[in-house]
């Protein structure tokens, strides 16, 4: 039998190689979440990552061609996917906020009118109002021991990543202080609370934010650092969005404003999530707990900037050290063995239209002004009675057909010379759409049977609302919709699939990675690769 000695290596060589290797119950799950990181972009600068970036992508399975399967692509139905694996019109999250006909009036995402604010000066926000449950909650009905926290800069990022059962979900109230509401504790802890007395955004008014690579860098994949189209909300003496960038210009409340439109807040973010790691003693049992991180101010900074502008450049580059830093604090206190992570992102985004003209590409920004004075004409019209709110004009419940169908000739009338309107639609003729192609699943999957708004604005395809500079998002498009999804574990070998998937895969993959139940409402499919 000695010639067979050789059996147990082989073995062990095939297994170690043959594909990813799962922790049986990891940890720790920790879900990263970056607002406004188009997949393009990411793969277009990928190849200079020395950090978190590049850790997550050697250890991960990259899937290069993941898209959102929704019309309406803001943050709000963004980061709803991506906690729930649902699409957000069916379930009732049609943007950051919406036309509710009933209350005549728009309620936020995550708008809890019966909340307290906890900790800060911002408003109270939960998940009260949403019905869906959030891979947070399955982790929790798997295991009762399991905890659930979340941290965004923004309030729906960590709401949305928590879920509805979350243990806490921290967010920023935009006057220096991270807070929470009293549907998630009574008080703030006390970690927190110590945490927010030593934060003082205010001292960065004496940094300044300057280019961290060289030139070159810059050139290859972007454009002029004084790119036509950005917003400059710095400017003292004249138009120069140019780095370096310096707050100085900013009194102290206004530091603790627009210190998002700079990479420190996500650093301080980062920070922040490895002190409620380490204080919440998450990922230090055998029960799997869930970490979400709403990495927030990429979105600013991209609005002001593009995604081809040397300071989204600049802060990804950034990012990328910060994301190290984290991942090397979740191995100190948790272990990278015991930690699985999941990189995604909100949504993409559209390049500034002033430089995708000067490429040769058709692209124009919404004449907002005269579009506005249009919306007040048609609202005046209906004595006031039928609103506009996100993307789309709400009718009144009591409207019959006849009052629907004037109603809709009036409005396509009064938009037929805007210039960057490609298709004024009903919600029925949504609906009725039977194509399988890109824009008639997303339009669809952007629809509520009774919340939605009657009629719908749809954009050209690389036309901007954005008006009159800066970039933005908010269309089925693929710029906007095209994001990563990245799980990552110290054992995964790199690995870029190219066949489509949706950010409705990755919560039930999560739920799978921990042995959670995956609800029957869920519109996701669990992304087989990262079991193989």
């Amino acid at each position: 039998m000695k010639q067979f000695k050789w059996l147990p290596l082989v073995a062990f060589l095939f297994y170690n190689c043959s594909g990813p290797r799962i922790p049986e119950n990891p940890r720790l799950v920790v879900f990263l979440a970056v607002d406004q990181l188009p997949g393009e972009l990411m793969q277009r600068i990928e190849s200079e990552f020395t950090g978190g970036f590049k850790w997550l992508l050697n250890h991960g399975i990259d899937f290069r061609n993941a898209h959102h399967e929704h019309g309406y692509t803001v943050t709000g139905t963004g980061y709803f996917v991506l906690g729930t694996g649902r699409y957000p019109g069916p379930a009732g999250v049609l943007g950051n906020s919406w036309y509710v006909r009933e209350l005549n009036k728009n309620v936020n995402c995550v708008e809890d009118s019966i909340a307290k604010p906890i900790g800060g000066e911002g408003k109270a926000r939960s998940y009260r109002q949403t019905n869906a449950t959030a891979i947070g909650d399955w982790i929790k009905e798997n295991d009762i021991r399991s905890k659930v926290f979340s941290v965004g800069g923004k309030d729906r990022a960590a709401v949305f990543l928590g879920g509805k059962n979350a243990d806490l979900a921290i967010y920023y109230d935009w006057a220096g202080s991270f807070m929470t509401s009293d549907y998630y504790t009574k008080e703030l802890p006390e970690w927190l609370v110590d945490y927010n007395e030593q934060l003082n955004f205010a001292a960065y008014r004496d940094s300044v934010w300057s280019h961290i690579a060289e030139q070159e860098f810059y050139a290859k994949y972007g454009t002029a650092d004084h790119q036509e189209g950005e917003v400059d909300q710095f400017e003292t003496d004249e138009y120069s969005p140019t780095l370096p960038i310096s707050l100085k210009s900013k009194t102290i409340e206004e530091a603790n404003e627009y210190i998002g439109a700079t990479p420190w807040f996500d650093k301080t973010v980062l920070e922040l999530a490895t002190v409620m790691m380490e204080k919440e003693e998450l990922g230090q049992d055998e029960s799997t707990d869930l970490l979400g991180v709403g990495i927030s101010m990429a979105d600013w900074i991209g609005h002001d900037h593009g995604p081809h502008s040397h300071e989204v450049l600049d802060y990804y580059l950034r990012l990328d050290k910060y994301l190290m830093t984290f991942i090397q604090r979740v191995d100190e206190l948790v272990g990278l063995n015991n930690t699985v992570f999941a990189l995604s992102a909100d949504h993409g985004v559209g390049p500034l239209p002033e430089y995708l003209r000067s490429i040769g590409i058709d692209s124009e920004r919404l004449d907002r002004p005269a579009f506005k004075e249009k919306i007040k004409h048609i609202e005046k019209w209906s004595r006031n009675r039928i609103k506009f709110s996100g993307n789309g004009f709400y009718f009144p419940v009591d409207y019959n057909a006849d009052q629907k169908v004037k109603t809709l000739a009036k409005i396509q009338l009064e938009l037929e010379n805007i210039n960057a309107i490609e298709k004024v639609m009903t919600r029925e003729e949504i609906l009725d759409l039977d194509g399988n192609d890109p824009f008639c699943r997303r339009m669809r999957n952007m629809i509520h049977p009774t919340k939605s708004p009657d009629v719908f604005i749809v954009l050209r395809e690389y036309y901007s609302e954005r008006f009159p500079l800066g970039a933005t998002h908010g269309t089925p498009y693929d710029y906007d919709t095209h994001v990563p999804i990245v799980f990552s574990h110290k054992s995964f070998k790199s690995q870029k699939i190219t066949r489509a998937v949706a950010t409705v895969d990755i919560a039930p993959t999560i739920a799978r990675l921990v042995g959670a139940e995956i609800p029957m409402e869920v519109d996701g499919n669990v992304l087989e690769e990262i079991f193989k």
